[in-house]
C-alpha cells in the first residue's frame, strides 16, 4: 500500500496510472503516479515492501 505525498490518497502499485509515453526513460523509469491526482513519486523500494509484509515496519 502506498500513500500519496501530494493528496493523500492510500493506493495500491498495481493501481497507479501508466508512466508517461513521451519519456524516453518510461520503460525503466523508479516511479508512480497517483491515481486521483497524477502525481509522481518514487517507487517504494523491495525492502521496505518485504519488512511491511513482514510487519517489521507499519503501512504509511
Amino acid at each position: 500500500m502506498m500513500e500519496c505525498s501530494f493528496c493523500g490518497l492510500s493506493f495500491e502499485e498495481s493501481e497507479s496510472r501508466p508512466s508517461c509515453a513521451g519519456c524516453p526513460m518510461h520503460k525503466v523509469c523508479n516511479k508512480v503516479k497517483c491515481p486521483r491526482c497524477g502525481y509522481e513519486m518514487q517507487k517504494e523500494p523491495a525492502l521496505i515492501k518485504f519488512l511491511r509484509k513482514r510487519k517489521v515496519i507499519p503501512h504509511a
